[in-house]
């Protein structure tokens, strides 16, 4: 007999049943919310536990390649009641500077008091010429994973391209097309910023910022 599914379990071919959750179960997905800046979230209705995922903000960087790294990855499972509301703080990117300064820290986002991320280094700051180091500072998580570290300084080559930032855990770095402007190709959230050229010794830039997501289950 083939396996089915029914309102008060599982029966298997040797016709066995399973009509207990498994441990793991967390229940029905409801709803998947994210957050890209700060604001408020609502559990919803019928809403017994979440899964929170973030990133906290990646690093800015600075000239010749010297890159910024990426925020820090944490989630967690809460138990929590519907209408309750959580406030989402999102770490914005760190600030980018001229070569062989120190460029900004990215930002800790956080949810509510339950989670939180720190965000990656500046460029220059945990090293001079180093790339910054990703962020390792979590709060509440039940997983972790410290951002990728950016990449430090490059010799002036003509028209050198810069390096990527550190990667975080929602994606990779990019690269900078040639061009005198400082421009930041590391797309994904909380990865630090691109370094600058080495040919004339260009400014860095920003560091992308984090996010959270939500997912909400019965």
């Amino acid at each position: 007999m083939p396996i089915t599914l029914g309102s008060s379990g599982i029966t298997f071919s040797n016709g066995t049943s399973q009509t207990t959750a498994m441990p793991a179960d967390k229940g029905k997905p409801i709803s998947v919310t994210s957050f890209t800046s700060s604001g408020t979230y609502t559990v919803p209705s019928g809403c017994t536990m979440i899964l929170v995922q973030l990133v906290g903000g990646g690093g800015g960087s600075a000239g010749y390649n010297e890159a910024g790294g990426a925020g820090g990855f944490a989630e967690g499972y809460y138990s929590v009641s519907a209408g309750a509301t959580y406030s989402v703080t999102i770490g914005g990117g760190g600030g980018g500077v001229g070569y062989y300064a120190g460029a900004g820290n990215g930002g800790t986002t956080s949810f509510g008091s339950l989670l939180s991320a720190s965000g990656g280094h500046g460029a220059n700051t945990n090293y001079s010429h180093g790339g910054g180091h990703g962020g390792n500072s979590f709060g509440g998580q039940s997983f972790s994973v410290v951002g990728g570290s950016g990449s430090g300084h490059g010799n002036s080559a003509s028209h050198g391209q810069p390096s990527g930032g550190g990667a975080s855990f929602f994606g990779g770095p990019g690269g900078q097309y040639r061009s005198t402007t400082p421009s930041n190709y590391s797309p994904a959230y909380g990865t630090g910023a691109t370094g600058g050229r080495t040919n004339d010794g260009g400014s860095g830039t920003t560091g992308m910022s984090g996010c959270c997501v939500i997912f909400a289950y019965t």
